[in-house]
């Protein structure tokens, strides 16, 4: 059985990026040109290129074309062996981070966040609800409370940014412990166009307080990881069961 045009097409631009005869930032030949190099249809181009930026390889840009956006599928990896910012994981990956704030008021605790924050019901609370990207790419959407007495003025803020830098520099906070829980979900109507994932991918729903070196809660949050883009990673010590006791 032949392989489909556009998938020659295809495996011809991965070749390209894999032996950097392409980086990012390049444009990358035209439909038209590779067209008439694969003496094929436009339409057949399209489809190989659809299914680059499909795996967010590929970008286009209205009216100059189409560019390399990264050399690598993007899949982040979340350690959870100490506190970690979703920053981290970014960088680590090559990418380039991004921050993008859709909501950020005072509100009044409701009975279950004021549970987790350890707070009496009806305090006020900072609530932030972030996007985060790598490279124009939605990864993680994040739903953050903080207790509101903690942090005066903090939606003067530039909010699009690393919160636990904000919370260090601007509050003089160490963050000493944090819980973690995991679980998988499949998100709203809202929260996958938000993400940009189809109604058939799931997320990692992480639920986390953050205690200061005080041993404060100071942060609750309730985030959603794309389930196709991220992988948590823990390292785990010996069992207990089998070691052998010392002769007595």
């Amino acid at each position: 059985m032949s392989t489909p045009k556009y998938q020659i097409i295809y495996q011809y631009l991965s070749e390209q990026i894999r032996d950097k005869k392409i980086v990012p930032g390049d444009k990358i030949p035209n439909e038209s040109e590779l067209a008439t190099m694969f003496q094929v249809h436009r339409m057949t181009v399209r489809q190989a290129i659809n299914k680059l930026i499909n795996d967010h390889m590929l970008v286009r840009k209205r009216g100059k074309g189409t560019f390399l956006l990264s050399e690598k599928y993007p899949v982040l990896t979340r350690s959870l062996g100490g506190i970690a910012t979703y920053h981290d994981d970014i960088v680590q990956a090559g990418l380039e981070p991004c921050y993008r704030t859709l909501e950020a008021r005072i509100d009044r605790t409701e009975p279950e966040i004021a549970a987790h924050l350890g707070l009496p019901q009806g305090d006020p609370v900072v609530y932030m609800k972030r996007l985060m990207l790598a490279s124009t790419i939605p990864m993680v959407l994040e739903r953050c409370y903080l207790p509101a007495e903690l942090f005066p003025d903090i939606l003067e803020k530039e909010l699009d940014t690393v919160l636990y830098k904000i919370i260090h520099e601007f509050y003089g906070m160490n963050l000493m412990q944090a819980r973690q829980e995991l679980s998988s979900v499949l998100p709203s109507e809202e929260e996958r166009k938000l993400l940009k994932i189809s109604s058939n991918c799931p997320c990692i729903k992480v639920e986390g307080i953050v205690h200061n070196d005080k041993g404060r809660i100071i942060e609750y949050t309730r985030s959603l990881y794309r389930g196709d883009k991220y992988r948590f990673q823990c390292s785990i010590g010996r069992y207990p069961g089998f070691l052998l006791q010392p002769k007595s």
